[in-house]
């Protein structure tokens, strides 16, 4: 692909976010040195509280950061035709159902124990799962056995088979979902 093509897709990421009301994208930029002393570039962009890597090695900061966009964009139509426009939530609540409150107060004092809170519950998945956001200081990964730095975690949850799943925002753990973890709680009789 010719850089020319390139060159155009930070305007087409910044359009979809707009079109979309997701955030405006954020770039963030590393610079490298080559075994040439030559400087290179790789950029990182963090569209819909994802951070996605471009490719690295550009001579410019602006191709690196055109390659994230591309990248992110790709995945942004990648994930919206798996999961289909109409499950695309842009409303997300605060807290899950009333017949889930339960399992959402079990995995809020998980994670309050750590310094965490449930930020945001976004509606359920094809599969029934919903997503809780989580804020505050926990920001374990199973992936790297630690707490990341910066970014946070969320949970995808099954109210049915009452198990979770951890995933991510870090660029390095793009893709991981860990095992599923028992959601242990009490059943009330109604």
């Amino acid at each position: 692909m010719s850089l020319q093509n390139l060159k155009s897709w930070k305007s087409i990421l910044q359009e979809y976010c707009q079109k979309d009301k997701l955030q405006a994208p954020n770039y963030r930029t590393k610079q490298q040195e080559s075994a040439s002393h030559e400087i290179r570039f790789q950029s990182e962009v963090e569209v819909d509280e994802s951070w996605i890597t471009g490719e690295g090695n550009f001579t410019s900061k602006k191709d690196a950061e055109n390659s994230a966009a591309q990248i992110a964009y790709n995945e942004l139509c990648k994930n919206k035709t798996e999961i289909g426009v109409a499950e695309v939530d842009h409303n997300p609540t605060k807290h899950m159902p009333k017949e889930y409150e339960n399992i959402e107060n079990f995995l809020a004092n998980m994670v309050g124990s750590f310094g965490g809170t449930i930020r945001k519950v976004r509606s359920p998945d094809a599969h029934g799962r919903y997503r809780l956001e989580i804020g505050g200081n926990y920001r374990y990964c199973d992936n790297v056995g630690r707490p990341h730095k910066k970014n946070q975690v969320y949970f995808l949850v099954d109210p049915v088979k009452l198990v979770y799943y951890q995933k991510c925002y870090d660029p390095d753990c793009q893709g991981f979902q860990s095992a599923k973890q028992p959601i242990h709680i009490k059943e009330t009789k109604n």
